[in-house]
């Protein structure tokens, strides 16, 4: 009889899906919320990128605990950050500020560009987190 917590998870097919949902929902939600700033006094508290971190951290982790495959997760970052560049470059909307635009708009163009070259950060820690269940999982 197979242990409790040895289930079937979808295989390469639920890989692919659950990389692919993390990347869709982590690229529009984390450009939409990454901009949000708050200022104390002349000091931007960028509140917007701290949520678009963790949420890409987080759908990193769920990519790779629900399909089981590391892999999954690192995708989700590839996929997310294909997406995002694809976002900051078509169309005339202005939710990523390339770094032109640092003397007119500094924290808002700091912000975008962490979010958009900074995003392996949180994604590295949620592939770091998942790994560590992974192994408990495959453990017993």
């Amino acid at each position: 009889m197979p242990a409790p917590n040895t289930r079937a998870k979808g295989g390469t097919l639920g890989g692919l899906w659950r990389a692919g949902v993390a990347a869709l929902v982590g690229a529009v939600f984390g450009t939409l919320a990454h901009a949000s700033l708050t200022y104390l006094g002349d000091i931007p508290l960028p509140w917007g990128l701290a949520l678009a971190w963790a949420l890409l951290g987080v759908l990193v982790y769920w990519a790779t605990v629900a399909s089981g495959k590391l892999w999954a997760g690192a995708l989700s970052l590839l996929l997310c950050y294909v997406l995002v560049g694809a976002i900051s470059f078509l169309g005339n909307d202005q939710l990523i500020l390339s770094i032109g635009y640092l003397q007119y708009l500094p924290a808002p163009t700091v912000v975008s560009l962490l979010w958009m070259y900074g995003m392996i950060i949180p994604a590295v820690i949620g592939l770091l987190r998942a790994l560590k269940v992974l192994r408990l999982q495959r453990a017993g």
